[in-house]
């Protein structure tokens, strides 16, 4: 260790500050004397080379908050679940392939980003996380969804964006506090009939880079949706049922079939952005680049309609 770092421990113990931040030190190995800082509770380990975290790591029993994204770690160790106090961890941009079953010890989780690592399955201790609001699974090897993921009743945002879905099991809608979900990026062709049962909750669903060939028809249930992105798709046709999400304030659609709109879409009254780029629409591509205005699209294409 050298002699910057420690005199930076130092002080940490000297002054008995709760937070170390030893991102982007270029370490391959953790300094015993981190272990010394019982009061921690913030510990930034981001953007380093380590490839395991020591068992060590129980000494700081009043972690709050863990980052140790960005580094090759290929495993956590099993004593990471007597960080009682833990309410965020962030392992993203790792070389992660499973998560040891006392993960679903630390009870106070809130959030959670597991992304881009290899990741396939996730422990059934999952669902003792009962505190959990914010998931990210993105950019991993999921071919499935696990019941046990269904039993997180409190979470609201979840990111399944990125992996290998080729259909979403019925069991995501019993998550009825969902507020945001991530679907893009996957090989999806359909949803479940009862995502509508997350009506009274979902706000965010993005659909972009699937295999839809039409807008799923369980979307137009989804009353309090303010965001639907279903770009990079197949999809031809725009039904005339989208005038029925009245709070949709973000529509994009960007890189489909589509050759027309419904006239329903002026009954988006609190649409602020229609992204329509990439579809062979009759509008000028300089007019479909005003995505931020969609009044003047809408009007635009309204004439062209009627006349």
């Amino acid at each position: 260790m050298n002699e910057k770092m420690l005199e930076y421990i130092e002080n940490i113990i000297t002054n008995e500050e709760t937070e170390l931040d030893l991102s982007e030190w270029g370490l391959t190995e953790l300094p015993l004397e981190i272990f010394q800082l019982f009061q921690l509770e913030s510990l930034c380990l981001e953007g380093n080379q380590l490839t395991d975290i020591p068992p060590e790591i129980i000494y700081l029993s009043q972690l709050k908050q863990l980052d140790i994204n960005n580094n090759q770690l290929v495993i956590l160790p099993a004593e990471i679940g007597q960080l009682s106090q833990l309410e965020r961890l962030n392992a993203d941009e790792n070389q992660l392939v499973m998560l040891p079953s006392d993960i679903g010890k630390l009870t106070k989780l809130k959030t959670v980003n597991f992304s881009s690592n290899q990741l396939i399955a996730l422990p059934s201790t999952i669902s003792h996380l009962v505190n959990l609001e914010e998931l990210d699974l993105s950019y991993n090897k999921f071919i499935s969804l696990q019941p046990e993921i269904a039993q997180l009743s409190q979470l609201r945002k979840l990111d399944l964006s990125g992996n290998q879905l080729t259909d979403i099991s019925s069991i995501i809608s019993q998550m009825t506090q969902l507020t945001k979900l991530n679907l893009s990026d996957n090989r999806l062709t359909d949803l479940p009939a009862t995502l509508s049962q997350l009506a009274a909750s979902l706000k965010d669903i993005d659909l972009s880079i699937n295999d839809f060939g039409e807008i799923p028809s369980v979307i137009f249930q989804l009353f309090k949706l303010k965001e639907l992105c279903v770009s990079e798709n197949h999809i031809e046709i725009l039904p005339s049922e989208i005038g029925k999400l009245c709070a949709l304030e973000w529509l994009d659609v960007r890189n489909n079939l589509l050759t027309n709109l419904p006239a329903s879409i002026s009954q988006l009254i609190h649409l602020e952005w229609l992204l329509l780029e990439g579809n062979p629409l009759p509008i000028p591509r300089k007019m479909l680049e005003m995505g931020d205005n969609p009044n003047i699209i809408i009007d635009y294409y309204l004439n062209i309609l009627n006349s």
